[in-house]
């Protein structure tokens, strides 16, 4: 087997080193594995910083989470066979809620790629199990040829609708002597194509006519850096704002016309049922957003999405195919300022309903720890959330201000997301708070990136709510059988544990949580909170 040793040969782990910082990442996460070592000495030398997480799942998390809250490209390293598959689910999160991370994975020797002749990691067909995944899957066939290839896969995760990507490279190939050739910056952002001035004209006339027009807005609002047009288009028609939930915070929820993202409210749907025209933005209205597709329109819908093919898969629907940015912007240009009308009273009204109709339900826990933690962040705090009871509570009813972001893994609906996404969201934020919410199952998918953020000094904080298991399948089971089995789990000591790793840590009752995060919110570096309760999911209000 070959490896890199310590030579000043300039080797292929070279020009990925060199073409990753070319294009401008400062950072890059993932695992060491014997094939990808000659990266890993490449970066050692490199101003590009390199975090070596405990798992490639979590590396591919905090990628996610580093490229979602920054607009850019997350470069994340693999190894052959067993490293390059952990990192599978994090990479379907990506795909599905179209984050740019770069998969870089090594591959064994060109000879041997298909052989079966039993290589160390070897797989079949490793680029084909990566391929239905991604948005595109490569190999890089020689050194000449990386830098390249490289280029390419960025753009096209980068490119509308934007998503990860997966290149793999030969370790003979990152082990060969490479030309001294100068790399700098290389490329540009995709510029998005102009849509025919006929459709932009059409979606124009009908929301220029519309009496109760309603904007919905998805996901691809936020990869498009599309809030501020979002918005003002919003004014401009004086028009109700619904979010989906990964698009939560497009509009802050202290904006007038922000009628939240609570798909599964009565007031929310009739909101969108009951509009002449809904101008969907980068949402492919999928089941969770749909109430499973039974949510029903009176009115006409224009869908703004990048890729052709998911407009009109579940509602026929008028089709403006582009970038949300630039769609909205050509969009202002044709549209006609209106009157304020009752827009501001409906969302309101909207507004009071559900909260009247959560306060019936008598969860004064649970929209007191919701409380807590909104009275604890800063304006520009960014939230990270795992698919845990606690989220399931934030993500529709959680008030996102300011700048606020908040990162939830619907896409995939994975567990372990949380933590690993607020370590890559603090790499790349230093200067704003970062705060994940996990339950303690989710929260042992992860438990070993604690080390991490100490090693690293990342001053992601974390809260954990322990119930003692995976508390939303107990309900689920509960309420299907009348019996539980395998979701009651046997626990650590969480504060034990977070001390072993010498992160700073607090452990309370609910009472207490907001005294708490304004301890962990208010020290240098990592810390946790854990708080001891079991929570009951909310139900539908009418």
């Amino acid at each position: 087997m070959t490896t890199a040793g310590a030579s000043a040969t300039r080797s292929g782990g070279h020009v990925v080193a060199e073409v990753v910082e070319g294009l401008g990442a400062e950072v890059a996460f993932g695992v060491p594995g014997i094939h990808s070592l000659a990266i890993w000495e490449a970066l050692r030398t490199s101003p590009v910083r390199a975090i070596g997480t405990r798992t490639e799942l979590a590396a591919g998390f905090a990628a996610d989470g580093y490229a979602r809250t920054s607009g850019r490209a997350a470069p994340l390293l693999l190894s052959t066979g067993p490293g390059a598959l952990n990192s599978l689910t994090a990479l379907m999160e990506a795909a599905s809620s179209h984050v740019p991370v770069v998969a870089i994975s090594s591959q064994l020797p060109r000879e041997l790629i298909g052989r079966g002749r039993g290589y160390l990691h070897e797989l079949p067909d490793q680029l084909a199990v990566f391929a239905p995944v991604v948005k595109h899957a490569v190999r890089a066939q020689s050194a000449n040829a990386i830098a390249e290839v490289m280029v390419e896969a960025w753009r096209i995760a980068l490119t509308p609708p934007s998503g990860p990507v997966y290149i793999e490279i030969p370790v003979d190939v990152l082990t060969e002597e490479a030309p001294a050739t100068h790399i700098g910056t290389l490329g540009e952002q995709p510029i998005p194509p102009l849509l025919p001035e006929s459709d932009l004209d059409a979606a124009a006339s009908l929301l220029n006519e519309a009496q109760r027009a309603v904007i919905w807005a998805g996901g691809g609002v936020l990869r498009s850096a599309a809030a501020q047009e979002l918005r003002a288009v919003a004014e401009l028609l004086d028009a109700p704002v619904a979010t989906t939930y990964m698009a939560k915070g497009a509009l802050a929820d202290d904006h007038p016309l922000a009628a939240g993202c609570g798909c599964d409210e009565a007031a929310f749907q009739e909101l969108l049922a009951g509009a002449d025209v809904v101008l969907c933005v980068g949402t492919e209205l999928g089941a969770e957003t749909t109430g499973q597709y039974k949510l029903r329109f009176s009115g006409r819908l224009i869908q703004i999405d990048a890729a052709a093919e998911r407009v009109g898969t579940t509602y026929p629907a008028l089709a403006l195919i582009g970038d949300a940015k630039a769609t909205l912007n050509a969009l202002l240009e044709r549209l006609e300022p209106r009157p304020r009308t009752e827009a501001r009273e409906r969302v309101a009204r909207l507004r009071a309903r559900i909260r009247a109709g959560l306060n019936a339900q008598q969860r004064d826990l649970e929209l007191g720890l919701l409380a807590a933690i909104e009275m604890a962040l800063p304006p520009d705090a960014i939230t990270t959330w795992d698919m845990t009871i606690l989220g399931y509570w934030a993500a529709p009813h959680m008030r996102v201000i300011g700048d606020q972001q908040f990162l939830y893994p619907l896409g995939s609906g994975t567990l372990g997301y949380a933590w690993p996404a607020a370590i890559g969201a603090s790499v790349a934020n230093p200067d704003r708070t970062v705060l994940a919410v996990v339950g303690d199952g989710g929260l042992q998918y992860a438990l070993a990136e604690l080390a991490t953020a100490a090693q690293d000094s990342v001053a992601a904080k974390l809260l954990v709510i322990d119930d003692g298991g995976y508390g939303i399948l107990r309900e689920y089971q509960l309420a299907a059988f009348g019996e539980t089995t395998a979701v009651d789990l046997v626990q650590p000591d969480f504060a034990a544990i977070a001390e072993a790793f010498g992160i700073p840590v607090r452990a309370g009752s609910p009472a207490r949580l907001g005294e708490h995060l304004d301890w962990a919110l208010s020290r240098p570096g990592p810390a946790m909170v854990v708080i001891q309760a079991v929570l009951k999911a909310a139900q539908p209000t009418t």
